[in-house]
């Protein structure tokens, strides 16, 4: 449900560049009308209460029995998901996950349909740190961290003019770049770099990657149930996240020794837009734990 959320946050955006948005789920149409309305969704809430169409696509949970879950309907849900079709219909990508609360967040979605990095908005978490061959500005797409809600983590780099940094590829006497990320509760997927361009060292006999100027690293983030809780509201306000950028510096007439340079982040949590049962269950075995 925090997706629906934030898709209607991003439907202007959405709708510029040509998409539409429906989204499917097996709630009762009175149900769907209910949260649209209390949330100001715009978009078609489409009620697939039996669950047919979420298994003739063959994305229904398989992991939840019929006997599981009845408090909060989760039987017949399916995995959690995005298809995204062409103008004809016909699916050119999609994404979808195991975990039932897992999500993409709407930045995160308008970036893989655009690819087109925002810089940050003022709300957003920001850091930086520089030495003499690189500044490192790390920032949030999102303004909040939500549970299991995936976000992305934005690493910008300023490499010193005249100098290149080797990337992965290079000859085996040079250090690529590489990023390391850590945070309690924090789950980062894999970086996404940029191409690299091609340096051409004809008295080695050599042709390596390298990145030169700016360039943009992105990284999948997601907070998960080490530190939020479906259902119990925020144990914590914020999650630091700690960076590390590990990098060899060199110009067409020497290279310096590998080095590093670290940054933190402290990133605000916030609760999911959750559905009552869950609420409603949670407090329900609070209150049988406390007699």
């Amino acid at each position: 449900m925090t997706q629906l959320v934030q898709l209607q946050q991003i439907l202007p955006e959405l709708h510029a560049a040509g998409y539409e948005v429906f989204a499917i789920s097996n709630d009762p149409a009175e149900r769907l009308t209910a949260f649209a309305e209390e949330h100001g969704i715009t978009f078609p809430l489409l009620s697939d209460e039996d669950s047919s169409v979420i298994r003739s696509f063959g994305i229904m949970n398989q992991l939840i029995q019929p006997d599981e879950g009845k408090h909060m309907r989760w039987y017949g849900i399916p995995y959690p998901g995005t298809y995204i079709t062409d103008p004809s219909g016909i699916i050119i990508d999609k994404e979808f996950h195991q975990h039932h609360a897992r999500r993409m967040s709407g930045p995160a979605l308008l970036l893989r349909l655009n690819g087109e990095v925002p810089e940050p908005e003022d709300s957003a978490p920001v850091s930086a740190v520089a030495d003499e061959e690189v500044g490192l500005t790390p920032y949030l797409l999102d303004p909040t961290l939500r549970l299991e809600v995936i976000s992305t983590l934005v690493c910008k780099l300023k490499i010193a003019a005249g100098r290149h940094f080797y990337a992965d590829g290079a000859p085996e006497a040079f250090t690529p770049v590489s990023t390391r990320f850590e945070g309690q509760g924090v789950r980062f997927g894999e970086p996404v770099w940029p191409e690299p361009q091609l340096l051409v060292m004809p008295e080695l006999n050599l042709t390596a990657p390298v990145y030169e100027g700016d360039i943009t690293v992105t990284v999948p983030i997601t907070v998960t149930s080490e530190i939020m809780r479906l259902g119990h509201g925020l144990d914590q306000e914020t999650a630091e996240i700690r960076l590390s950028l590990t990098y060899q510096a060199c110009d067409e007439h020497e290279c310096g020794l590998p080095a590093t340079v670290n940054t933190s982040l402290t990133l605000p949590l916030e609760t999911l837009v959750e559905p009552e049962g869950v609420r409603t269950y949670v407090q329900r075995l609070e209150r049988k734990k406390a007699r």
